[in-house]
């Protein structure tokens, strides 16, 4: 073989892989364990500065609320060869059920850093605190810990807004400690609510929910198993105490 020859067969070969390329390839699938590590992860290593800093692949990306979630979740799932899947974009419809990192959409950057961002970015651009609940289940009261969402929503001068938090944990007093960012998408810190959020749920799908694995969005939410995590319970409570003391009796609960 010449070299001309040779220089052909090493383009064609560099393209062929950059074609085929995913976002990252996943070696591992989400279980018990990899939950149990998320939410480790997010309680000791999760910072205020994840975005705002100079460190990280999420580093200098804007954010609003949900994207945070979204991001944090990706970062976690990119650095621990985890697959992340979510319901696929409205723009992607409906030739797709859903999406994640196996997708090839951005096989023309052969930098894998740089990919992941890109991931990232239209994401942040395509999902929302409309999208979330879908991507997202109920959890039991003994689920809700680190790295589990809380999203509400609140009427003001007759519009509905919303907002979404990730829990941090817990701090020396045992109170939950909620991290958010907020409107408009900025490069910022993520802000820091102890004890309550700024705002209390009154319904369903609102509330403290985990992120769905690549099998529960393709079944019933419903039908996604209880040894996940997933349960009804906190709506039942609200039933019982009502919007105003539903905050106060998980604090009780998580704090017995």
């Amino acid at each position: 073989m010449n070299v001309f020859s040779l220089f052909l067969l090493l383009i064609y070969s560099m393209f062929s892989l950059s074609a085929k390329a995913e976002v990252w390839h996943a070696d591992h699938e989400w279980n018990n364990y990899w939950e149990n590590d998320y939410q480790e992860w997010v309680s000791k290593k999760l910072k205020t500065d994840a975005f705002s800093g100079t460190n990280g692949i999420l580093a200098g990306i804007a954010t609003d609320c949900a994207d945070a979630l979204y991001d944090i979740r990706i970062q976690y799932s990119y650095e621990h060869a985890l697959p992340f899947v979510i319901n696929a974009p409205e723009v992607l419809k409906p030739r797709n059920k859903i999406f994640g990192n196996s997708t090839t959409m951005f096989d023309s950057i052969v930098d894998e850093k740089k990919r992941v961002r890109a991931f990232i970015d239209f994401i942040n651009n395509e999902e929302g605190t409309e999208t979330i609940f879908n991507d997202t289940f109920p959890v039991a009261l003994n689920e809700i810990n680190s790295g589990v969402v809380y999203i509400v929503e609140w009427s003001l001068f007759r519009k509905n807004n919303r907002h979404s938090y990730i829990i941090k944990g817990f701090n020396d007093d045992h109170e939950l400690l909620y991290y958010a960012s907020d409107a408009p998408r900025k490069i910022r810190k993520l802000q820091i609510d102890t004890k309550y959020p700024r705002f209390s749920y009154g319904s369903s799908p609102f509330g403290f929910r985990r992120w769905k694995h690549p099998e529960h969005l393709l079944i019933a939410e419903k039908d996604i198993p209880a040894e996940d995590g997933y349960s009804n319970e906190q709506y039942r409570l609200l039933e019982k105490v009502g919007k105003k003391q539903i905050l106060k009796e998980i604090r009780k609960k998580l704090q017995n």
